[in-house]
């Protein structure tokens, strides 16, 4: 399923069916790690923030919501084959799992490779996705640009939401605001799967309580993680890397800084195998095009994966957002 063809329609599923999927979701047995879903997502609504609020005369700096060190280290960058076939038997577990050989899947899953040895120095990460509100703070400033929310549904503009419906630039301007700057592409998967090549944050096996994922279906929103769309950053803490970094599976997709060649798909263009290890690489092409990673509250699990990779035409999705990194001090 392209990206670039997602509509708001998307997102339009009716309130009788988010209740009656989140009441089933609630009693099932055996979900005791899975988030209660917030009820004030669906009623009291405020109004979109297109705009942040500018009455105080003494603007903050963004708070950071805590970052986490992650030693310097080196792991092995890319999905080997074996992997790819696992991430194949998770794609035909989905309600269209008959088209998981097709080209767009099939492609996809091919700008993963090859796998190849990187060393990626002691960095620090956001813990959670950037918050709405913490987003709003730079808007306010004067150093960001309003997030593109729709009038029409408020509930992306939700302050304790990730903020979305971001470009790359944006996520750029807001780190470089914020004292950061958007991770690398090896940084952001070192912290994800670790030297131990985890194929998930949190292990090697899959579980669907444990981020906020969506189906690949007809209808790509998925409740039975507890919610419908966007969740609060941090919401599914077992979910978080062993380092306690959460989010980086599912919820929005991340936007990383490394600019590179696109396929004629459009697609990231695949790892070329690499004889010598690299040391943080970081790819700069003057042509080429930016990478989100970690899937979002869209897509199933196989591109929720710690390897997965994406891109899309749209200049600010509504499924896209980011959170920043920091050289240690």
């Amino acid at each position: 399923m392209l990206r670039r063809n997602r509509t708001a329609g998307f997102v339009r599923t009716t309130l009788a069916v988010a209740i009656h999927v989140t009441a089933i979701c609630v009693t099932a047995a055996g979900w005791a790690h899975r988030p209660p879903p917030d009820e004030d997502w669906w009623r009291g609504l405020d109004e979109p923030a297109t705009a942040a609020a500018t009455r105080a005369t003494v603007v903050l700096r963004a708070r950071i919501r805590g970052r986490v060190r992650i030693p310097g280290g080196t792991f092995v960058m890319g999905a080997s084959p074996a992997e790819m076939v696992s991430a194949i038997d998770l794609c035909r577990a989905e309600i269209r799992g008959s088209e998981c050989g097709e080209g767009e899947s099939i492609g996809r899953l091919h700008s993963e490779g090859a796998t190849h040895v990187v060393t990626v120095s002691t960095f620090e990460l956001d813990r959670t996705e950037v918050t709405v509100a913490d987003y709003s703070r730079c808007v306010a400033a004067g150093e960001c640009e309003p997030a593109d929310f729709s009038r029409v549904d408020p509930r992306f503009a939700r302050p304790e939401l990730p903020v979305s419906h971001v470009g790359w630039e944006d996520g750029a301007r807001y780190c470089r605001w914020a004292g950061g700057r958007l991770p690398t592409e090896a940084e952001w998967e070192y912290a994800a799967r670790g030297a131990d090549q985890r194929e998930f944050p949190w292990g090697n096996l899959y579980n669907p309580h444990l981020a906020n994922h969506g189906a690949w279906a007809d209808d790509p929103a998925d409740a039975t993680d507890g919610f419908v769309y966007l969740a609060p950053v941090g919401s599914f803490t077992d979910g978080a890397t062993p380092l306690g970094i959460q989010d980086m599976a599912g919820n929005v997709a991340e936007w990383v800084a490394d600019e590179v060649e696109a396929d004629s798909f459009g697609r990231p263009s695949a790892y070329e195998p690499s004889t010598q290890p690299q040391v943080d690489p970081r790819t700069n092409a003057s042509a080429g095009i930016h990478v989100l990673r970690g899937g979002s509250f869209m897509d199933p699990a196989v591109w929720l994966r710690a390897s997965a990779r994406d891109t899309t035409a749209l200049p600010r999705p509504s499924w896209a957002g980011f959170r920043c990194a920091a050289d240690p001090h």
